[in-house]
């Protein structure tokens, strides 16, 4: 009897003790893996083209991607097009909406203009920008960076003497002229002419000759098939366009051409993907700085309350000794 009583004892002893030591590692796991927010809703946010224009209905891209996470529609946001909606559609693995926007807005890159001769220098834009593009002091003229400027037009309406005007975005010119390469083998095509392409035979010449170790017909298949992402990680960028896989090539493949024209592309989603990140930093900088301020701010109401009552306290005091 007493053996069956400590064997149950211990028995007990042992499932406590795995209790506590499963609920110590459950305690630590919890909190030395714990991530912090909502991983959806940034992987939304990183979809959104971080304007901070409130044309959603919402005071900035993230508010929207929680929104969106929380099962508001994913078509309200004109700056990022179809495009948008299409990649959030597919993050989220539903169906995608039509954008629901104007056709006219959508096509416009606009950018604000401030008509310096009129500015009074009220500061009042500079406290509607979403992304601190707009410079200048009270009572001197403000302007805009434009490179800075998301075309939000947010800064318009406070403005009282109406001297922010939203302009076409200045375009700078392309870097690149899309032209017939040089061919190395210059004997090969009469009066230096490229003729038609065939289909891609998969012969594997192109990536004998590459100086650059690269596999040019899988950066090509990528092109064609729209997958830019994949194209840049077979190397697209690191290509020297010197035209080799164009000389050897049995199709008559344009290729040098095929990826100069995708270098060019991968440049500009990269620049414009560096841009929002930085209109981000920017909105969130903003948000914090106006956090602050408004914190100071209230600290200092609350010492000028405390010591108007410490005033009003002593008066009281005064009174009373002297009745």
């Amino acid at each position: 009897m007493t053996e069956s009583i400590m064997s149950i004892g211990v028995g007990i002893l042992g499932l406590s003790a795995i209790g506590l030591i499963g609920g110590t590692v459950l305690h630590y796991a919890s909190k030395a893996f714990r991530v912090n927010g909502n991983p959806l809703v940034d992987s939304i946010d990183e979809l959104l083209p971080q304007t901070q224009c409130g044309q959603c209905g919402h005071p900035g891209c993230h508010p929207y991607a929680e929104a969106i996470a929380n099962g508001e529609a994913i078509n309200r946001c004109p700056p990022g097009g179809q495009a948008t909606v299409d990649r959030i559609a597919n993050l989220l693995g539903i169906d995608s909406l039509e954008l629901d926007a104007d056709e006219n807005i959508i096509e416009q890159d606009l950018v604000a203009l401030i008509i310096e001769e009129e500015c009074i220098g009220c500061t009042k834009c500079i406290q509607a920008c979403p992304v601190d593009a707009i410079v200048g002091s009270n009572k001197l003229m403000h302007t805009v960076i434009s490179s800075d400027c998301t075309g939000c037009d947010l800064c318009v309406d406070p403005c009282p003497v109406d001297c922010i005007e939203m302009v076409p975005r200045p375009k700078a010119p392309d870097s690149w002229v899309p032209e017939h390469p040089d061919l190395i083998s210059s004997d090969r095509f009469t009066k230096g002419e490229l003729p038609p392409e065939s289909p891609c035979i998969r012969c594997g010449a192109c990536a004998t000759v590459c100086p650059a170790h690269l596999q040019p017909q899988l950066m090509l298949f990528a092109l064609k098939a729209g997958a830019l992402n994949h194209a840049v990680h077979e190397g697209l960028t690191d290509c020297v366009e010197c035209a080799a896989c164009n000389a050897v090539c049995p199709s008559h493949i344009h290729l040098a051409e095929w990826f100069r024209l995708g270098r060019f592309q991968a440049e500009k989603v990269s620049a414009e993907k560096q841009l929002s990140l930085e209109a981000r930093e920017r909105f969130q900088t903003r948000n914090a700085r106006l956090k602050r301020i408004a914190a100071e701010q209230d600290l200092k109401r609350s010492v000028r309350r405390a010591k108007s009552g410490e005033a009003l306290e002593r008066a009281r005091k005064l009174r009373e000794a002297a009745s």
